[in-house]
């Protein structure tokens, strides 16, 4: 039986600009980031981070060659957050761009989301429940 999802893959260009934007800009942790080639070969790293208290799935940050097209896309993640207008305003101050400002989702009247992008323009959903008429709970 599957249980839950352990990880979601993010593609990037530069694992070090993209450890840097998880790490120091949205406040996450890096718990694993080991070569995956032979010392010194140039080879990818493989990179976790995961939120602050390290619960939940967490994002490996990797460059595959054949996939590099995607990065600057929406990304393939969703993130809750238990304040909308706060974490907007927090990432804002540490310069990260949202495409899409916080609003109620037309699809959800019950949930507020927006979108934030990182340093290599991947998009990501970031939402939170409208405490008087639901929960992101399904």
């Amino acid at each position: 039986m599957i249980t839950g999802a352990k990880f979601v893959g993010m593609y990037v260009r530069d694992q070090d600009t993209a450890l840097r934007f998880w790490t120091e800009t949205v406040g996450w942790t890096c718990t694993t980031d080991v070569g995956m080639g032979p010392p010194d070969s140039g080879a990818d790293r493989w990179i976790e981070v995961v939120p602050p208290g390290g619960q939940g799935t967490y994002l490996v940050l990797f460059t595959p060659e054949d996939s590099l097209d995607r990065v600057g896309s929406f990304g393939p993640v969703w993130f809750d957050c238990d304040d909308l207008d706060a974490t907007h305003a927090e990432l804002v101050g540490k310069g990260v761009k949202f495409p899409v400002e916080p609003q109620v989702a037309p699809w959800d009247p019950s949930m507020r989301w927006a979108q934030f992008a990182d340093d290599e323009g991947n998009t990501f959903g970031l939402s939170q429940a409208d405490p008087m008429n639901g929960s992101n709970d399904r």
